[in-house]
């Protein structure tokens, strides 16, 4: 046996005995392609930057104040692990013979990966814990129009109908990219003509997630933002409109943009997310906190805690839906312990 087969071969043996403590069993888990995608991602950047750190890649994931970071990173290192024995070395720990020539690239990076591991078990977070600051305070010291200005100020740009519909729905990033249509149409249910907005959901799998959800309002709504939508729905054959951007990246890039030329001294970076936090407000400040779930496109109403406050509504600039359908019920919290719905504030 050549040098090399026998250092590949040792190398497979201790990646045979690291495999069981570095990704002990666990129940499979049911995720989207767009996270799957995303832990590749984020594996693939720790690596590129272990190669800058003495400690390498337990260092890289160990980088930062985080909580929610540390463990998001450790499950794309574990989610990386497992993609490369299933998708090179399944079998590894009975194989007879290995195809050295493919292994020689795999092998190592599956060395290192579960080394990290390893040593990220037994040394968990290094750097102290910082208090994690809830996107909800971006909101804070905005003019009640926030929503209405960024619109207008980006009324001439590529991401025009993006904004209105973001606004609008609070939808996800992902659920943008995916694409929302928009109609004017009679909708029996309420007996009235109104602009609808279909989402598709993100982030469903078998307990969590609503696939697809339904926002309408009125077509004489005179709230700023639905009057621009309708004109714009006006002008479109079929009085319909599919919207879809091709980029997250780039649309949140745009809408900092915007917020910076808006409010130069504000302390917050302004993002789509921004608008997910004031829709579910204005939903809760209206008492109907299920319907703020549904438009969200939860399952479970103790998920809605993380989305806006009803004091954050803003009093006559609030949105006011006629209609807020998913296709699965929203399940009740086991306890209250904090009150979704709150009475707004006076302005």
């Amino acid at each position: 046996m050549s040098t090399d087969a026998e250092r590949l071969n040792a190398m497979a043996r201790e990646c045979g005995v690291m495999l069981p403590a570095a990704l002990p069993h666990e129940l499979s888990k049911v995720r989207s392609s767009c996270t799957e995608a995303e832990y590749l991602r984020m594996a693939h950047v720790l690596l590129q930057r272990a190669q800058a750190l003495p400690g390498g890649l337990a260092a890289a994931v160990q980088d930062t104040g985080s909580t929610r970071t540390f463990h998001k990173r450790m499950a794309a290192l574990k989610f990386c692990c497992r993609h490369l024995v299933i998708q090179h070395l399944e079998g590894l720990c009975t194989a007879q013979n290995f195809d050295w020539e493919r292994l020689a690239d795999v092998l190592p990076r599956l060395h290192e990966q579960l080394s990290a591991l390893i040593t990220l078990k037994q040394q968990g977070m290094t750097q102290p814990k910082r208090k994690r600051r809830s996107k909800r305070q971006a909101l804070r010291g905005l003019p009640s129009t926030w929503r209405e200005d960024l619109c207008e100020r980006g009324a001439r740009g590529k991401y025009s109908d993006a904004l209105l519909i973001s606004a609008l729905t609070g939808a996800r990033l992902s659920e943008l990219v995916t694409g929302i249509d928009t109609r004017l149409q009679y909708d029996e249910s309420v007996g009235m003509e109104t602009v609808c907005l279909y989402v598709t959901g993100a982030k469903v799998a078998t307990h969590q997630g609503q696939p697809h959800r339904i926002v309408a309002y009125a077509v004489d709504d005179p709230h700023p933002l639905v009057a621009a939508l309708v004109r714009r729905l006006c002008t479109e054959p079929g009085r319909k409109l599919y919207v879809k951007i091709v980029s997250a990246g780039n649309f949140t890039v745009e809408i900092q943009r915007l917020g910076r030329s808006l409010w130069r001294e504000h302390a917050h970076a302004l993002t789509a997310t921004c608008f997910r936090h004031q829709w579910s407000a204005d939903l809760k400040a209206s008492g109907d906190a299920d319907a703020a779930s549904r438009g969200l496109g939860h399952r479970s109403a103790k998920t809605r805690r993380y989305y806006g406050t009803a004091h954050q509504a803003r009093g006559g600039h609030a949105l006011q839906p006629v209609r807020i359908e998913a296709d699965l019920p929203v399940k009740a919290r086991q306890s209250q312990t904090r009150p979704d719905v709150q009475a707004p504030r006076p302005e």
